[in-house]
């Protein structure tokens, strides 16, 4: 209770604020910055989804921006509709056009898909320029703000409009981030492949993200060709898409308030640049911040020197600057990149982030509590064993290029059993349950799942079959906490469409997910952990937080890919333990494992590969005596005397 009275009463109060300025300051410059600041921070809350929580450099937002004031202009002269329509259709248009160019654009990564999003802008810039007998062209666009229920707004009308918007647009996107499409969207940032594995689908999450955020910005867009009431295509450039960027980074990235606050600076900046003294303040400010920050940084050995210094450096520039330079505003492409760097680089989690720690221990802010765990038997009941096949590889080829990686493999895998797969390195092991999890398609062959061809090539398809997996090198959300990992993956959980997630109404689905990751956290003994950050576990936790993760699809066939790599001995004993336990509640499991103790440990039958072939099948004491296994391993074939295992050197 004290944790929502904090951060929502201090949500209610700002908002409070700037609703109540206009009863006391009427100076009409004033009150068009704030206007300015509600519909940037629409535009930013919407940046932030693509730029925050899923990773990518976004650089067509201010494109959105554009479209969106036209299409409400147009709809206003050209149609005579109203403003709820005009706004409507704004962000329709944003909504519809993001969603179109995301299909192409996010199967790109990196620096490629900022360059499809830039020329996306530069495209639409080109267009409203050159259409000018619908846009007017270069001449603009005239038009008059429309009577909202047949009143006429004005000024502070139309402010508390724009910041009504805001309050609302803010309240849907706290929902939906804080629900399992917000932690959809952190995970793929993290590792996409790992994403699709859980069942989650990183392609339709991207797309949807990136619609949603380019709808905002078309929303923000209709509101800004209403304050301004004059259009030109020259407003929608490159320069204020630098500031959105700058904003957004400066702000905190994945925060609301982050965006509120990079709006502001986003609004203040054209001031900072006419006024010297205002902007000599602003850069000692900042000096001071990047001095605090890269000192703490290094103290605490979160920073190299390197991303310590160089904020300092360059905001030292900026200071110096406003002594030196006598129109500042000539210079604001330089002041801009100086500012976005020194940001980038020494204060990645932007204002909000450098100070959300300070103000949760200043207040004392709790954790959010968590509900009980729930039985383990409703998570995962009781299989009743089976004595018959469940997954059966037929003739199974993969080839990559004149590497045959798997050659022709035949394996049936039984209900409820553990079966080891071993081989040398190169043997073909992490190809074949490759294939199986549908990260790679085979050459040939077919893999059927209860009598029933599995789908091949789709991650995704393959976990939705019933099919879960850990990794050789660890996927996990490095950003999301042990619990939040678990969550992103639950199976059978959530059923609120998304128009119920945006209005909060999903908060049982929520608890209840809680209450079953908590049990699975429990069930690897990192219950405590919950609230810790995947990439602040220990090598061991992770290993056993992917376990836990894949756990929560609550899966046929869990395939564990060399889970005991790298652990200290007591992390192996609780591992076999762990696996036993999962194994008792009639879950078939294919381990992957250079362990050979943990092998023997485990295990009802053993696959041993070699040269992507079937070399030996049996037992794991036949398979320690079988003269080809002992081949495959030392080299040449030896006799199992003297009490000592030929397979020895798995165990180094």
């Amino acid at each position: 209770m004290k944790r929502l009275l904090l951060i929502h009463g201090a949500e209610l109060i700002a908002m409070a604020l700037l609703g109540s300025i206009p009863l006391f300051i009427s100076n009409p410059y004033v009150l068009a910055l704030l206007t300015l600041l509600a519909i940037y921070g629409i535009l930013l809350i919407g940046l932030d989804v693509t730029v925050g929580f899923l990773g990518q450099v976004n650089l067509g937002h201010v494109a959105f921006l554009g479209l969106g004031a036209y299409a409400a202009g147009l709809m206003v002269t050209r149609f005579g509709f109203g403003m709820i329509p005009a706004l409507l259709a704004a962000m329709a248009v944003g909504f519809i056009l993001g969603a179109l160019l995301a299909l192409p654009s996010l199967r790109l990564e990196g620096p490629q898909f900022a360059l499809a999003t830039l020329s996306f802008a530069a495209l639409s810039t080109t267009a409203l320029n050159e259409l000018e007998g619908l846009t007017g062209g270069a001449q603009g666009l005239s038009l008059t703000r429309p009577p909202w229920f047949g009143r006429e707004l004005t000024p502070p009308g139309f402010y508390w409009l724009c910041l009504a918007m805001l309050v609302l647009v803010w309240v849907l996107m706290r929902n939906v981030l804080a629900s399992h499409w917000g932690r959809a969207f952190e995970a793929l940032r993290d590792s996409p492949i790992a994403t699709d594995a859980m069942g989650v689908g990183t392609y339709r999450h991207k797309v949807a993200a990136f619609a949603l955020g380019s709808g905002l910005g078309g929303l923000a867009g209709g509101l800004y060709a209403f304050n301004f009431q004059y259009l030109q295509p020259q407003s929608f450039t490159y320069d204020l898409m630098v500031i959105l960027l700058l904003g957004v980074v400066l702000g905190g990235r994945k925060s609301l308030w982050g965006a509120l606050v990079g709006a502001t600076l986003v609004v203040l900046l054209p001031n900072l640049l006419s006024n010297h003294t205002l902007f000599r303040i602003f850069a000692g400010v900042g000096f001071l911040v990047m001095v605090v920050t890269g000192v703490q940084g290094l103290i605490r050995k979160r920073l190299r020197p390197f991303q310590a210094l160089a904020p300092i450096v360059a905001m030292g520039m900026l200071v110096l600057g406003g002594f030196v330079v006598e129109n500042t505003e000539n210079w604001r492409k330089a002041i801009f990149s100086l500012m976005l760097f020194s940001v980038v680089v020494g204060l990645p989690e932007g204002l909000m982030g450098f100070l959300s720690e300070f103000l949760t221990q200043a207040f004392k802010v709790p954790p959010v509590p968590l509900p009980e765990p729930a039985t383990l038997d409703s998570v995962l009941p009781v299989r009743i064993p089976e004595d018959s096949p469940i997954l059966v590889l037929e003739d199974l080829k993969r080839y990559f290029g004149g590497v045959k990686a798997v050659d022709g493999l035949s394996i049936t895998i039984r209900a409820g059993s553990i079966h080891g797969l071993i081989g040398p390195n190169g043997s073909g092991k992490s190809t074949v349950v490759n294939v199986i999890s549908g990260l790679y398609l085979p050459t040939a062959g077919r893999v059927l799942l209860r009598g029933k061809p599995l789908p091949l090539g789709s991650l995704v398809k393959v976990a939705k079959a019933g099919v879960a997996r850990t990794f050789q090198n660890l996927q996990l959300f490095g950003e999301l906490t042990a619990l939040e990992n678990v969550m992103v993956a639950l199976r059978g959980v959530y059923h609120s469409p998304l128009p119920l997630v945006l209005l909060g109404l999903a908060y049982k689905e929520e608890q209840k997910a809680r209450a079953e990751a908590l049990t699975l956290l429990e069930l690897v003994g990192l219950r405590e952990e919950a609230r810790t950050k995947a990439k602040d576990l220990t090598y061991g936790a992770q290993r056993f937080l992917e376990i836990g993760r894949a756990l929560a699809r609550k899966p046929e066939i869990l395939i564990l890919d060399e889970p005991a790599a790298g652990l200290a001995h007591p992390d192996v004993l609780k591992q076999i333990e762990v696996i036993q336990r999962i194994q008792q509640r009639g879950m078939t499991i294919i381990l992957i494992e250079h362990h050979m103790d943990v092998v023997s440990e485990l295990c009802d039958v053993v696959s041993v590969l070699d040269g992507g072939r079937l070399i030996a099948e049996g037992s794991p004491e036949t398979i320690k005596r079988d003269p080809k296994v002992v081949e495959a391993y030392l080299g040449q074939p030896q006799p199992p005397t003297g009490g000592i295992s030929p397979l020895e050197p798995l165990t180094a």
